[in-house]
């Protein structure tokens, strides 16, 4: 089984351009998925839902629809802490991940790992890169 590291932007992809998450994974992952989020995620997307404005909408979302992630794939909320982006690194250098994010400092961090890093192209589609 796959494992598949996601930070909040990424889950976000969906309200942002329409992306359908769960096909694009698929598309690019040959096999099972098991998607692990951090805790430090879930609770960013929870304080993010409590608030106004364009990034709630898109928290309010991504929360009302984990359902449908969980049943595509085995998900699981791992328990992060301090800054998610440091629990990121030191997670995807201690495990066999592939970390999905769309944020550029992050992603660098992880290339230059060696980490496997799933990114949007294009607005339409996922890839990796």
């Amino acid at each position: 089984m796959k494992k598949i590291l996601v930070d909040t932007n990424f889950l976000a992809i969906p309200f942002e351009y329409g992306v359908d998450l769960p096909t694009e994974l698929q598309r690019i992952v040959h096999g099972p998925i098991a998607l692990v989020i951090p805790s430090g995620t879930m609770e960013e997307l929870r304080t993010l839902a409590g608030r106004g404005g364009r990034k709630a909408a898109g928290a309010r979302f991504v929360l009302q629809n984990m359902g449908l992630l969980e049943s595509k794939f085995d998900v699981e909320i791992a328990r992060s802490t301090g800054k998610v982006d440091n629990w990121i690194i030191k997670f995807a250098k201690e495990n066999p991940v592939s970390v999905a994010t769309n944020d550029a400092p992050l992603r660098r961090r992880l290339l230059a790992l060696g980490v496997p890093v799933i990114v949007m192209k294009g607005k339409s589609k996922l890839e990796f890169v």
